[in-house]
């Protein structure tokens, strides 16, 4: 759609903060990161401020040399790392852990929007490091898997190397225990080392949780410039998951987080079968490729020039070759996805989303399988502080119809004896195996309740309060 959009052509958009990094941080992240909201999630103001206290004496201006910015994190990071290494050889793995995530959100900060320079690469390597050091000494840890890409385009960069994933399981999980289980498909600059947070709320529900990278960022192996690869991406993960004995079959909901919106917005058509239902959060799908949006989304709501950071991850040398080709690229409209039939989809937002055109999330809802949706008047991007509470809400609604189409087909199966047992032994059978029937269906259907009420077989539901009782809103900046 050309513009004005819903929020306008742009004008007086510009966002104050886009005029320095101290603008940034006074303006926009000083703020989230005494909230503990993305990306300063498991970090501390106090660490944040010795870092932007160097740029208030030399302050840096677009376009951001990204060297420049990101040094001045490594010295804090470093300090963290160094103390979280003496609280675990102390045997304090407690305050280990703490430390070691507080230093992985002062490298997160330092390599975003995403690793643009040498030194932002080094960033995220030393990021990874610190996270699943720290990761693995929760409670419920945190542990990468690599998934084989067996769908790799032959021939291709993506042959012979893995997807990697973040997988956390419940409280009290043993082996044997299977659990409904959400897909969290990461975006624009949100990794798979973000995943703390967000699987803290799928855990507490009883539901194991994996995390995952999106084409184009962090250590995907997918093509980011091949508007397929994702289909091929999520075969590959989709195979594993089926294989794995503790993912509950047919349980499985994927939750596209901004960017990774689009690729929910895409799983939920060429994947359909293979979910239980699919939440695309803050997602584009066609107009977000606009080379009229492309041009304004740069200098609103995102912290950096989001064009420039679009380009990149979609695999573009510039940006202005972005704006020309994108959208019949990439467009989920024009390449004839939003026409197929869908798995259950809900699709969520903010109207006032500057990175993504809301324009993206009302135009599935003209095309394909009936979609479900829910927006936010006075919210921007993603729609939180308000969107999490109802896409948990759904996605456990979700889990229940999974477990009472199996109840019914349960009741079916049964019918089937009882019909062959009346052949085999006349009324009196039947009468006798119909009443029977009865009581089982009355016991299964208090099997179901309790599912519903633990997501979790032979587990009672063990409640995990982190940061509070619904602990901080995740809000991914991208």
């Amino acid at each position: 759609m050309p513009p004005p959009y819903f929020i306008g052509a742009g004008e007086g958009k510009k966002g104050a903060h886009h005029e320095s990094i101290s603008a940034l941080w006074n303006l926009k992240w000083k703020k989230r990161a005494s909230l503990g909201i993305y990306p300063f999630m498991e970090g501390k103001l106090e660490d944040f401020e010795q870092v932007f206290a160097t740029f208030a004496e030399n302050n840096i201006y677009p376009p951001y040399n990204f060297d420049v910015y990101s040094a001045p994190f490594f010295p804090v990071a470093a300090s963290l790392v160094s103390r979280a290494e003496t609280a675990q050889q102390s045997g304090d793995l407690e305050l280990a852990s703490e430390l070691y995530l507080r230093a992985a959100c002062v490298y997160r900060t330092a390599r975003q929007p995403c690793p643009i320079s040498p030194r932002q690469k080094d960033a995220f390597i030393l990021q990874k490091e610190a996270f699943f050091k720290g990761s693995a000494l929760l409670p419920c840890p945190l542990v990468e898997h690599l998934i084989p890409h067996t769908h790799a385009l032959p021939g291709s960069k993506e042959q012979y190397r893995s997807i990697p994933v973040t997988v956390r399981l419940p409280p009290g999980a043993q082996p044997g225990d299977s659990f409904p289980t959400v897909l969290q498909i990461y975006g624009l600059d949100g990794y798979r080392t973000e995943h703390t947070m967000p699987s803290s709320h799928h855990i507490s529900r009883g539901w194991a949780s994996i995390g995952v990278e999106v084409p184009g960022t962090g250590d995907c192996p997918a093509d980011p410039n091949d508007p397929t690869s994702p289909d091929r991406l999520w075969s590959s993960v989709l195979d594993w998951i089926d294989k794995q004995d503790w993912i509950q079959k047919g349980k499985v909901v994927a939750w596209g987080v901004s960017a990774g919106g689009y690729y929910a917005m895409r799983i939920a058509h060429t994947h359909k079968n293979r979910l239980a239902g699919v939440v695309a959060q803050g997602g584009g799908c066609h107009s977000m490729f606009d080379p009229e949006w492309l041009e304004i989304a740069s200098h609103m709501e995102y912290p950096f020039d989001l064009t420039q950071v679009l380009a990149l991850k979609f695999g573009y040398e510039d940006v202005e070759k972005m704006k020309i080709d994108s959208r019949p690229r990439f467009s989920l409209l024009e390449n004839g996805i939003l026409n197929m039939e869908s798995c259950r989809l809900l699709l969520i937002n903010g109207m006032l989303d500057e990175l993504f055109p809301i324009e993206d999330c009302l135009l599935p809802l003209r095309y394909g399988s009936v979609k479900e949706a829910r927006f936010f008047e006075d919210s921007k991007h993603m729609g939180e502080p308000n969107a999490r509470k109802y896409i948990l809400e759904w996605v456990e609604s979700i889990f229940q119809t999974v477990d009472v189409a199996k109840a019914v087909e349960s009741q079916k199966a049964s019918k089937v004896v009882v019909e062959v047992k009346h052949i085999a032994n006349g009324t009196n059978g039947v009468q006798t195996q119909a009443a029977n029937g009865t009581n089982n269906v009355a016991n299964g259907a208090n099997g179901v309740h309790k599912t519903f009420t633990n997501g979790v077989h032979r587990k009672p539901v063990v409640t995990v309060q982190e940061g509070g009782a619904e602990g901080p809103h995740v809000r991914n900046g991208c």
